[in-house]
């Protein structure tokens, strides 16, 4: 079974209180805090997001069990375009950097090791790289173009389904590798490094929950 979902009449605070996940969530909707008592609905609508769009991913991220079947066609796609891309933005300008740069400082002194581990997490990055710049060039302009009529008949979204990988596979097998074989000196540094690539990872699969289950089944109602 999936966690309780939250409806447009819960406050705020007790979502983000109670899952502090959601920060991810609502900054990517770009929806600073200071809440007060005020419900979901009403801090949505004071930011201009629409309410039904911002439930459905806040609950999407917070279920644990099977994933709902069917999408509510009432979904805003240009809204899930919005937080996809400002979720590109966060990943790509600050959490990998971020992370490689807290890697080097936890290998310190330990050369061999961190060659071989900053290789692979470069290899990494720019794999994550190359597979949101083509959505931000090809997937998302397409969508925009599809809400407002004017998409042509050269693409469509079972494309992207099909190239759609799990980017988050490889960072869970960097984090794999550490824990296994890493033998180096560790402490606060290291295993602070070794949380966030947790964290991360679990951000990435359900960045990808949202595409697979909310965005990609949204545009192929609107494709029919």
């Amino acid at each position: 079974m999936g966690a309780m979902a939250y409806g447009p009449h819960d406050k705020m605070c007790n979502l983000v209180s109670e899952n502090y996940y959601m920060l991810f969530v609502l900054s990517r909707f770009g929806i600073p805090m200071g809440f007060g008592e005020s419900d979901i609905e009403e801090v949505c609508k004071r930011n201009g997001v629409d309410t039904k769009t911002f439930l459905a991913i806040v609950n999407l991220n917070l279920q644990s069990g099977d994933v709902p079947s069917r999408v509510d066609k009432e979904l805003n796609p240009e809204e899930i375009v919005k937080y996809l891309h400002n979720s590109h933005d966060f990943f790509l300008e600050y959490r990998l950097p971020s992370i490689r740069e807290r890697l080097l400082e936890a290998m310190d002194g330990e050369k061999d090791v961190s060659v071989v581990v900053l290789r692979y997490f470069d290899e990494y990055a720019a794999e994550v790289r190359k597979h949101m710049e083509y959505e931000e060039k090809v997937v998302f302009p397409y969508i925009r173009a599809l809400v407002q009529g004017t998409a042509g008949d050269d693409y469509h979204i079972s494309i992207f389904r099909k190239q759609h990988n799990e980017i988050e596979s490889r960072l869970t097998e960097l984090r794999d590798i550490l824990i296994k074989y890493y033998n180096g000196k560790t402490g606060y540094v290291f295993n602070s490094v070794l949380f966030d690539i947790f964290t991360c990872a679990e951000d990435l699969r359900q960045h990808n929950m949202v595409e697979d289950f909310m965005l990609v089944p949204l545009i192929e109602i609107l494709e029919k």
